[in-house]
């Protein structure tokens, strides 16, 4: 029983960690792009005047290297102690040029626009939001885990722990932004600083709230906000960032890069309470937590074989799991207690039963129970087969009490296919 209590813990654990950590690669995060400052325009007369000095020079090198012509007999007849005079000149010349070139090379490598360039430590990753859409850009470092498992909400913690970068996305209330801001991110002590008019990158209007909260006295951090809300297609998104204040000198052009980079897509389908990326719909609780992985959990989730986990704010809820499998292969016993002892480590599952129909599909339904805390943790487990897309599903319920009665609204909240989800809504 131990053994089933660590393996529940760990995967609780697994679901709050991997958020901001960079053990699940995510397919969206691009490649690790080195950046630089751009050049300003003193920066480019200076390339300018080099380019025409070294041309000048070039210029003068083909003169000297080829003989003059001349119709003028006088000037075939020139001495040749003008002839050397000429050629000392050009020599200097060339030379003063060529100093000039090379010292603008050399400021040109030290500093551009003043600010030392950045090593080649420094780079910056952009994520972008597999549901959503939205992306942000990353320094590294501080921020050096540039994956999240999240899907409504995501967050990437600095190397220290003691600086957040994150975006949550809610179903817009449509009431005044600072009542709104304050509602969803639970700060209704907080008193704002500023509260200023801005825009994202892609030109959408936002409005950006700063503030500090001083938790020293329970024992916490004294810590410095930042939040940009934006309010398109439904939809309230809010980016926040934010650091120790004893940390934040170090951190704060990270965080407003985060901000300044933050990047939405023209039209935004996807809904909280709704996921459907893969082809399949389920629905689920907007104040749950919901988060994707693959199989095994350090790969990216895909149509063929997943992960989705939900947690309430105080326990792990449920946990769908699918992989494309044979018809002929599928068993509905089977699957429950292979994706129970995958997914949870838990083996002793039992009482299967017939569960009537998922999506008009049949089901098949057991149950395990195992300690957890204090008291005891009731698992129920339903697999179903969708033909149409040549998938098992297998979902797991945990509850302390009645697993079934959380189960429900899941199950009817269900769909083998978006296509038919989306019929079903016209009907």
């Amino acid at each position: 029983m131990t053994r089933v209590l660590t393996a529940l813990s760990a995967l609780l654990f697994l679901a709050l960690t991997l958020a901001a950590c960079a053990e699940n690669p995510n397919e969206h995060v691009q490649s690790n792009e080195f950046f630089r400052p751009a050049a300003d325009p003193g920066s480019q007369e200076q390339e300018g005047a080099a380019s025409d000095a070294t041309s000048q020079q070039s210029r003068s090198e083909d003169q000297a290297s080829e003989p003059g012509e001349s119709s003028d007999g006088d000037a075939q007849q020139s001495g040749s102690g003008e002839a050397h005079q000429s050629s000392e000149e050009e020599r200097v010349q060339q030379d003063s040029q060529q100093s000039v070139v090379e010292q603008q090379e050399d400021e040109s490598e030290e500093e551009s626009d003043g600010v030392p360039l950045q090593t080649t430590e420094d780079v910056i990753r952009r994520y972008t939001n597999p549901t959503y859409g939205y992306s942000i850009e990353l320094i590294c470092s501080p921020f050096c885990a540039p994956t999240s498992n999240g899907i409504d909400r995501v967050s990437f913690g600095s190397e220290t722990g003691r600086a957040l970068i994150g975006v949550d996305v809610f179903l817009d209330e449509q009431s005044d932004s600072e009542p709104l801001v304050r509602s969803l991110l639970d700060l209704e002590q907080v008193e704002f600083s500023s509260i200023d008019a801005t825009t994202t990158i892609t030109g959408e209007e936002a409005e950006r709230f700063n503030w500090e909260e001083d938790r020293r006295a329970t024992g916490g951090f004294q810590v410095r906000w930042h939040a940009v809300l934006v309010r398109v297609h439904g939809l309230a998104i809010v980016l926040r960032a934010g650091a120790v204040l004893e940390d934040y000198d170090d951190v704060s052009a990270a965080l407003e890069r985060a901000i300044d980079s933050f990047f939405l897509p023209l039209e935004i389908a996807a809904r909280p309470g709704r996921y459907e990326r893969f082809d399949f719909v389920l629905d689920y609780d907007t104040g749950d937590f919901a988060q994707e992985f693959g199989q095994p959990t350090d790969n990216p989730p895909s149509d063929q074989v997943g992960i989705f986990v939900l947690q309430s704010t105080t326990a792990l809820k449920a946990v769908l799991t699918w992989q494309t499998l044979g018809e002929a292969f599928y068993d509905g016993d089977t699957a429950i207690t292979q994706s129970l002892r995958d997914s949870l480590g838990i083996e002793n599952v039992g009482g299967f039963v017939d569960a009537g129909t998922i999506d008009g599909r049949p089901a098949r339904s057991g149950e395990t129970e195992t300690p957890f805390g204090t008291g005891v943790m009731m698992i129920r487990s339903y697999a179903w087969y969708c033909n149409d897309s040549g998938r098992e599903f297998v979902l797991h319920v945990l509850d302390p009490e009645e697993p079934e009665a959380v189960a429900l609204p899941l199950i009817a909240g269900f769909r083998c296919s978006v296509e038919d989800n989306a019929e079903e809504g016209v009907r």
